[in-house]
This record gives structure tokens, C-alpha cells and sequence, in this order.
């Protein structure tokens, strides 16, 4: 009888036991629904209130989002990246001449350049300058055909970097021709005109580019240029812009032989006639 009721007594409590725990999970199951579905609804206040500020995404924004991949970033906006993805995934190498090129011309520029002497005579020497024309530190991205090196960004990356660690003047005077100078704009977009005038003179050095972005009441968003305005024009049968700009905080203007001038352009008469558009462009000044 005492046996009887003790198991009677110990089912009893284990019952009532899974139904408090059964209870207590499904309320942790709805509050964690109820704290989701506020936090979604307080995140699309959120991006309404922020949507309303912002100013709207102008044409020449559309297109450079269009031009860009999605890569690691992607992860990092979920809010869990993971490192095993982006170490199996991301696996950049480089070639046998990009790794020469590295251990040897690389190495040879950094013994040629004094940091110190650099920054309290504000330029290199004519020895160094000679250097970088001659062995190709101006062409890292021009294709071969024109002369340049034909490097892939992850080479031009490291060649940065090690040049970083010695000498950051003399990591800026490369990184310009090689990413903001109109190289690799001109081998992709350029005129078979430009292409054969600019790129061979551009690879050897014999013009040293440089690129005006930056004027003195607009940093370096392209589509938010003041001052710095073309008008397209049409004289003796000649297509041409009507410029006026004002540049300030150009890297490797007083050595450039060739300037590539950010510029916004109108077509009030309507003389482009679907022929490229209105907006921000590219003009090269020699």
C-alpha cells in the first residue's frame, strides 16, 4: 500500500512536473516570438525614419552599385561572418613574376629611398624617380600590350603594403597611377586614339597622372561636385566641353604630366543625342 501510493505520489509530481516545464518552454517560445516581432517592427521605423533623410541615390551612384560583386561584405552585414568561409572561399595567390617583382624590384626601391631625407626634402631622388619609370611601377594594372605589367589587385595590394612599411610617399606615388590614374580607365573605356597615346607614355613613366577629384567645398564624392562643371559645346562641326573648375589636395599634382579632372556634365542644348549621358565624367588634361 505504501509502495502503491509512493509511485502514485512520484507519476503525480512527474506529470505536473512536464507540465510546468512544457508551460514554461512554450511561454519562453512566445516571448521570444513577441520580442522578434518587435524588434523587426522597430527596425522598419527605423529604416523608414533613415530613408526619409537620406538624400536619394543619384544615377551615377545606381550605376557604380550595379558594377560592384558581393563578396565577404556580404557575411559581415549578416551579422555572422564566418572566417572558415572567407579562408575556404578567398584564396588569392601570386604569380611567379608577380612574387619576383615583389622580392626583387620591390626590395630594390625601398634601398633606394631614405624616409627621412624624403619627408625634409619633400620629393625622392632622381635615382629613385628613374627607378620606379623604368621598371614599371607606373603600369602595375596597363595591360601588357601597351606596356604595363597587367597585375592583378591582389598583387598591386601587396607591392603597396611592403612599400607602406618603408615609405608611405612612396607608397602614394604608386597607388595613384595604379588606381586613380586613367591607366586601367582608358585600356577599359577609352578611344583606340587615346588608348595608343596615352597608355604606352603612361607605362614608361613619361607621364606621371594624377586625379582631380577633391575641390575646396567638395571632398571626394563624385556626385557631389561644386565648382567643378562642363557645359557641352558644339564649334566649327567639333564637339567639346566649356569647363570651369577648382581643385585642391591633389596627390601628385606638381609632378603630373597628365591630369584626369572629375567634372560634372551638362547637355543643355541636347548635343549628346543618346550618345553617353548628363553627370559625372572623366576628362583628361595634358
Amino acid at each position: 500500500m505504501l509502495t502503491a501510493r509512493r509511485t502514485s505520489v512520484v507519476k503525480s509530481a512527474s506529470g505536473m512536473a512536464a507540465r510546468i516545464l512544457g508551460s514554461t518552454s512554450s511561454q519562453h517560445t512566445e516571448q521570444r516570438r513577441t520580442i522578434l516581432g518587435i524588434s523587426k517592427s522597430l527596425d522598419q521605423r527605423l529604416y523608414r525614419m533613415a530613408k526619409g533623410v537620406m538624400p536619394p541615390i543619384s544615377k551615377t551612384e545606381e550605376i557604380a552599385l550595379g558594377c560592384g560583386t558581393i563578396g565577404f561584405d556580404r557575411d559581415i552585414f549578416s551579422g555572422n561572418p564566418s572566417l572558415k568561409h572567407l579562408q575556404d572561399t578567398y584564396q588569392p595567390k601570386l604569380s611567379a613574376e608577380e612574387q619576383s617583382f615583389l622580392d626583387n624590384e620591390v626590395n630594390t626601391l625601398c634601398s633606394l629611398i631614405n624616409d627621412h631625407d624624403v619627408a625634409m626634402q619633400k620629393d625622392f631622388t632622381k635615382e629613385a624617380w628613374d627607378y620606379m619609370r623604368d621598371h614599371g611601377f607606373f603600369a602595375l594594372k596597363i595591360p601588357k600590350e601597351w606596356g604595363g605589367k597587367a597585375f592583378s589587385t591582389h598583387a598591386v595590394s601587396q607591392i603597396l603594403v611592403k612599400l607602406g612599411t618603408h615609405s608611405m610617399d612612396a607608397n602614394a606615388t604608386v597607388a595613384v597611377p595604379n588606381s586613380l590614374g586613367p591607366g586601367e580607365l582608358l585600356a577599359g573605356y577609352g578611344t583606340d586614339a587615346q588608348k595608343e597615346y596615352f597608355l604606352p607614355r603612361l607605362a614608361d613613366g613619361t607621364l606621371i597622372p594624377c586625379f582631380g577629384l577633391t575641390g575646396p567645398h567638395s571632398g571626394s564624392d563624385a556626385t557631389s561636385l561644386i565648382q567643378s562643371d562642363c557645359v557641352l559645346e558644339e564649334r566649327n562641326g567639333q564637339l567639346g566641353v566649356v569647363a570651369s573648375f577648382k581643385k585642391r589636395y591633389i596627390t601628385l599634382a606638381p609632378v603630373a604630366g597628365v591630369v584626369g579632372l572629375g567634372l560634372n556634365l551638362s547637355d543643355p542644348k541636347g548635343l549628346l543625342k543618346g550618345k553617353g549621358e548628363e553627370g559625372f565624367t572623366v576628362a583628361l588634361l595634358e
